[in-house]
């Protein structure tokens, strides 16, 4: 059918609309909730439940996770699907520890235990869109996501508990501890699960942060030009600093201060902007204003004193501040007091102008948040700092996805290929230099994933491809149109090379426009000479790139594309493609067909003299699911090549199996293959006679 017989809409031309993914899948539930709800009013436990995931949710988008679907009082979320990044597995985690300690914070601003319960597991699932109809969702399928939601069930209240494979992917960076013995439902071979400790946040086990910062020279400029017109005109500034994620917003942050405070004498505040609306950006700033420590007694009694230097006379706003901070009661608002903008915010702005105002060393202040996001309560209050008439510049990274048009940006670019080959020398080894700048251009000069492939290269063995390395290649090939991954895919499927007419036949409407993004990214080479007349003929990068894209292709829709291929190669390529031809008949389950192409490609390399390949395509087809009457035709054709080459040991075993397989047949097909038998034994007994 060309349209859907319910609804009329036209359906898709392709199969592939499913992927293939390595994905961190997250499960997060309310622990007791109903038990502990059970008293509430409809309405009050509708909006509760409604506050808590939406504010879990949130977190889940702060590190760039995909929430597939709500389910009661808990969600899932992926990280891998639909789009990627290198270290998705370590963002899932976060996320999940994050997204605990949101649900924890609510229930303490109503006066209730709230806690959750997450579970994390990374897989290889079936992604792409699921129903019918009108109804079709993005979501994922695979026993990853059963495991992932049999570990959250697992977890007892306030802990996350992942599974092996993330384990593996993130102990570098997170400490666990295992929990065993276990008993998953679904699952009798996993016994011992991992429970999240902590993050390790030394900086000394990062084997990144002491490299040479390389290129962003003009960024760096404009930055500090920004800065200086903030320290001319005395009045605050912000910079949105915008890009994907990985692109080194962070690091380019860090190294402009660095630069900054050799040359003025400045006060550099720094905030992770994660879960706002829980008051932890409250004691971020606190600490950094006032220099507490994290184990500090007497932090009231310092942010009193500071308090008392830098707003005195001023209690109200005292307590404002303090109470954002937890150190005081929080006074009602009076009916006449009540305005659009927090108190807290208008108190909290004026102690930064005074900062500056009554440092008599200080030239300005750069505030710098990580993660912004300007829909959030804290960015309120980062819009009214805007508003003094202080040298005040706040730096503001995101991934540009609600960036303001009318605000000032700088957008960072991807790395150059000198500068991306500089940075991936810092970390790859010598001996994969040949590998390393074969693989540079694919990852899109990102530098964290310039990072990671260093990383890859250095820990995969030589030959083999490992699951870091696939992750990595999957975040790059994210950043290409749906249409063009498609296309990729019918191209690795095909082989080593493809065709033109072959890929966008089965690629559909789109195609020309997808095979161009391919050609101007590189990903997919023209080549001088193509090996089918009047065909425009393209290769893979590389091998490894291909490799990659295979993987994403799911395992129940290759067959047809197999056949699609096979049969588009059959009326378009000569006989020198027969053994290409065979094998996607082969793969598409369709063996009768690649019996004649393997039988036309064995005796090709024959007539070439080349024993090797026509004994591996013989080899090929005897594999081959096929009646007993071809079976013995493909051995004595086996044998026969064989008595050419002079091999009489492997004819004679060839026509002993051509035996075995000849009485299975029918009794006219044995007389015709008798007849070729005997031949073949007769000579093959005459070249032994004449040998002794």
């Amino acid at each position: 059918m060309r349209y859907c017989g319910r609804c009329g809409s036209p359906l898709q031309t392709h199969s592939l609309v499913r992927e293939r993914r390595n994905v961190s899948i997250v499960f997060i539930d309310l622990s007791g909730f109903s038990s502990m709800t059970r008293e509430f009013e409809p309405e009050r436990l509708r909006d509760l439940a409604d506050e808590v995931l939406t504010v879990v949710a949130g977190v889940i988008e702060d590190y760039d996770g995909y929430v597939d679907a709500f389910q009661g009082d808990g969600l899932i979320a992926l990280f891998g699907a639909p789009h990627s990044h290198p270290d998705d597995p370590e963002r899932a985690v976060r996320a999940a520890v994050a997204g605990l300690k949101a649900i924890e914070n609510i229930g303490k601003a109503k006066g209730l235990n709230l806690k959750g319960r997450g579970g994390v597991n990374t897989g290889v699932v079936i992604a792409g869109a699921v129903g019918s109809g009108r109804v079709r969702e993005y979501t994922v399928m695979g026993s990853a996501v059963n495991l992932a939601a049999r570990l959250e069930t697992a977890a007892s209240p306030g802990e996350v508990f992942v599974g092996p494979e993330t384990l593996r992917l993130t102990r570098h960076s997170i400490s666990y501890e295992p929990v065993s013995p276990v008993s998953l439902q679904g699952f009798p071979n996993i016994t011992e699960v991992y429970r999240f400790l902590s993050f390790n946040e030394d900086s000394s086990d990062d084997p990144y942060t002491q490299l040479e910062f390389i290129g962003r020279k003009e960024e760096l400029a404009h930055l500090a030009q920004v800065f200086d017109t903030v320290i001319a005109t005395q009045l605050s500034s912000t910079l949105w600093l915008t890009g994907d994620a990985g692109i080194g917003k962070t690091r380019l942050a860090r190294e402009f201060l660095t630069q900054i405070q050799a040359r003025d004498p400045i006060k550099i505040l720094w905030l992770e902007e994660q879960s706002l609306d829980t008051g932890a950006m409250w004691f971020q700033l606190a600490k950094q204003v006032f220099n507490l420590d994290d184990d500090d007694k007497v932090w009231g009694q310092l942010m009193k004193q500071g308090l008392d230097q830098y707003l005195p006379n001023e209690p109200r706003w005292q307590n404002y501040i303090l109470g954002s901070v937890n150190l005081a009661e929080a006074r009602p608002w009076r009916r006449l007091e009540r305005r659009s903008v927090d108190r807290a915010f208008l108190a909290w702005r004026d102690l930064l102008r005074a900062l500056v105002k009554k440092s008599a060393n200080l030239k300005g202040l750069l505030l710098v948040v990580e993660h912004s996001s300007q829909g959030s309560s804290f960015g309120q209050f980062l819009d009214l700092l805007e508003q003094i008439d202080i040298p005040l510049l706040v730096l503001r990274t995101s991934r540009g996805k609600e960036v303001p048009a009318e605000v000032q940006q700088l957008q960072l670019p991807p790395l150059n290929l000198e500068e991306s080959m500089e940075l991936v020398d810092q970390v790859a080894n010598p001996i994969l230099k040949v590998a390393t700048n074969s693989l540079v251009l694919q990852v899109g000069g990102v530098p964290a994933n310039i990072l990671e492939l260093g990383r890859a290269l250095n820990i995969t063995p030589q030959g083999s491809f490992s699951g870091s390395l696939a992750s990595l290649l999957q975040a790059r090939l994210d950043m290409l149109s749906s249409t063009a991954r498609q296309l990729m895919a019918y191209a690795a499927l095909t082989g080593e090379h493809a065709w033109e007419s072959l890929i966008l036949e089965l690629a559909g409407p789109e195609g020309d426009e997808a095979l161009e993004e391919l050609n101007s990214e590189k990903l997919l080479i023209k080549e001088p000479i193509s090996s089918i007349a009047n065909e425009s003929e393209y290769r893979f990068q590389s091998e490894l790139l291909r490799r990659a894209v295979l993987r994403m292709i799911p395992f129940t829709e290759r067959p047809l594309l197999h056949l699609k291929i096979a049969t588009w190669l059959e009326n378009h390529a000569p006989l020198a493609l027969s053994a290409l031809i065979g094998r996607h008949f082969k793969e598409g389950k369709l063996h009768e067909a690649a019996y004649p192409h393997y039988l036309s490609a064995a005796d090709l390399a024959v007539s070439e003299q080349d024993k090797s390949q026509s004994y591996h395509y013989f080899e090929e087809l005897l594999k081959l699911e096929l009646s007993a009457h071809l079976l013995a035709q493909g051995a004595l054709a086996y044998a026969q090549a064989a008595l050419s080459f002079g091999d009489s040991s492997t004819g004679l075993t060839q026509l002993n199996a051509a035996d075995e397989w000849i009485e299975l047949s029918s009794e006219m097909e044995r007389l015709e293959l008798r007849s070729v038998h005997k031949r073949l034994y007769d000579e093959l007994s005459a070249k032994l006679s004449s040998q002794s």
